[in-house]
């Protein structure tokens, strides 16, 4: 198995059909065939499911893929850099972030980028925490905005800052300083992520510490559901400030202070360590940091890059 047979292959899932995948790649559709019988063969499995529509991925073919398309696309990025290297960075950087995070950070990344490294193009991904971390180790991303309270072995990581959660509920739900202890939280039903969100880990480990038991009354993996949700009154959640400021300032929710104990949570940059950093990333994690030290140290991000603007 070498690159060129999973080139061949990659193409052949993502055109779902042998003659268009071989017009992307100009060679003949028997070429790819038989590239593809040989790469049966050498595995002892078969790859692709064959019928008159087409060609789709069996189980093996499914797994295979999805380790091709990571060592495609680090043989790219070795490519870039080698190329690149001592010359203006370029090429695709992928980077990975909370749902939270998104609000706050992609606007003024792309903004930093746009000075720093033009030709450096960004390819954000949003998922669950649990996703993020398990794709930055497959190589699906060259670097990730993660949570303290995950498995974060095997990575280089830089602590950005540390936020507050909240409670957040309808907009005449608190008065403005309101606070509401970990015990009182039971009084209120909440509204949470999914156990692949390293917020499920911290709200349940923080209620757990303390004695708690939590009233759940569902898990949403999307925070703008969520604070859609809470918006329309079905219910309150737990959230750090990226997670609902906007919808504080346009008074569509209220907070409260969660106290005795405090519930925090503490953004991390990662990178793996066995992976080398390319040009690119190095400035895009670079610009994430900036901007997320100055949002949760309470400053906001200005154009000049000093966040100096109080939140």
């Amino acid at each position: 198995m070498d690159h060129r047979q999973l080139r061949y292959f990659a193409k052949v899932i993502e055109a779902g059909n042998l003659t268009r995948a071989a017009a992307a790649l100009h060679i003949a559709q028997s070429a790819v065939s038989m590239h593809m019988r040989h790469l049966e063969q050498e595995l002892g499995v078969a790859l692709l499911v064959r019928s008159r529509a087409g060609v789709k991925p069996t189980a093996q073919g499914q797994l295979l893929y999805e380790h091709a398309r990571t060592i495609l696309r680090q043989f790219e990025q070795a490519r870039q850099e080698v190329v690149s290297l001592g010359k203006e960075p370029h090429g695709e950087v992928a980077l990975g972030i909370p749902a939270t995070v998104a609000p706050v950070l992609v606007r003024p990344l792309l903004e930093h980028l746009h000075r720093r490294a033009p030709k450096v193009t960004p390819h954000i991904v949003e998922a669950m925490s649990g996703y993020l971390l398990e794709w930055l180790h497959s190589g699906r991303l060259d670097a990730a905005i993660l949570f303290d309270s995950q498995q974060l072995s095997g990575l280089r990581r830089t602590v950005l800052g540390v936020e507050n959660m909240y409670l957040v509920g309808p907009p005449d739900a608190f008065a403005e300083g309101q606070v509401v202890t970990m015990a009182e939280l039971t009084r209120y039903p909440l509204i949470i992520p999914g156990r692949m969100h390293g917020m499920n880990l911290l709200i349940r480990r923080a209620a757990s510490q303390a004695g708690v038991t939590l009233h759940i009354r569902v898990e949403v993996d999307s925070v703008a559901e969520m604070v859609s949700l809470v918006k329309g009154g079905y219910g309150y959640t737990v959230l750090a400030r990226m997670g609902f400021h906007r919808e504080l300032e346009e008074s569509k929710v209220s907070v409260a202070h969660i106290e005795s104990p405090q519930i925090e949570r503490t953004l991390i940059s990662a990178t793996v360590e066995s992976r080398p950093l390319t040009q690119g990333t190095v400035l895009l994690i670079e610009g994430v940091e900036t901007i997320l030290r100055a949002f949760t140290s309470g400053q906001r991000w200005t154009h000049g890059g000093d966040g100096s603007d109080a939140h």
